[in-house]
């Protein structure tokens, strides 16, 4: 068996319109601000409103933060709408995928677990865990993230993908190789699950189906540099007959 490396990829932020949510059929739980009871009827309705759309602009403007590199001032915007809506699991979301970014991996967790808290069936949340999990070497912990983020969203090509990196780094490579095609099914652009498929058939021998997945990779993003190494690689095994050491 070769020894090869595998691509996991992130979910992106979320992004909400004002006083709406992006994820149609999803109650987020967000407004928490406690009216006094010296306010009149209707006031505590009035004042959770405007935190809910505080908070959702802070979310949008960090996730262009975010989409700019400008990860610290994205946390600072995450943050304060966690303040505002802290029952809301997309703030928590947010703030997690940025942490992340910012390497702060323990910090992350929390808020991923957070977001999972508050709505259990968040694929996307379950999805991002899952991959900070398998970048700590905690495999297990993180396959079984990847699971159930497929479990509430079967289609969902990153689930795959993920999770089909995670079970190759535990050398379950044939079961890979299934949740890498079924990624490259429903997003064939996918690039990484592409990647990761022509090295799964490479690593099982299967030079002829990875020199396929590799070339058609490049033919999506030809200058792809990791392709072009391993489609080189699988061309050199196909020469030689035998598995590359």
């Amino acid at each position: 068996m070769i020894a090869l490396k595998f691509m996991a990829s992130n979910q992106p932020p979320i992004k909400r319109d004002v006083a709406a949510d992006a994820r149609e059929g999803i109650s987020t739980g967000a407004s928490v601000t406690t009216t006094p009871p010296t306010e009149p009827p209707g006031a505590g309705t009035e004042t959770e409103l405007v935190d809910t759309d505080k908070a959702t602009e802070y979310l949008n403007q960090g996730n262009e933060l975010l989409r700019k590199g400008k990860i610290d001032e994205a946390v600072a915007l995450y943050a304060a709408a966690v303040q505002l809506t802290p029952d809301d699991e997309d703030a928590h979301y947010n703030l997690a995928l940025a942490l992340a970014k910012r390497g702060k991996a323990d910090e992350a967790r929390k808020h991923y677990e957070e977001a999972l808290r508050i709505y259990p069936d968040y694929s996307e949340a379950h999805n991002n865990l899952g991959n900070l999990l398998v970048a700590q070497g905690r495999l297990s912990e993180g396959v079984e993230h990847f699971k159930a983020a497929l479990a509430v969203a079967p289609e969902s090509a990153s689930a795959h993908n993920n999770l089909g990196t995670a079970l190759a780094r535990q050398g379950k490579i044939a079961l890979a190789i299934v949740h890498f095609d079924q990624a490259v099914r429903l997003q064939p652009d996918y690039i990484e699950a592409r990647y990761n498929l022509g090295n799964a058939y490479l690593s099982e021998n299967r030079v002829e189906a990875a020199i396929q997945e590799f070339s058609a990779l490049l033919r999506l993003q030809p200058g792809f540099e990791p392709a072009q190494r391993g489609l080189a690689k699988a061309r050199r095994t196909q020469a030689l007959g035998s598995p590359q050491r």
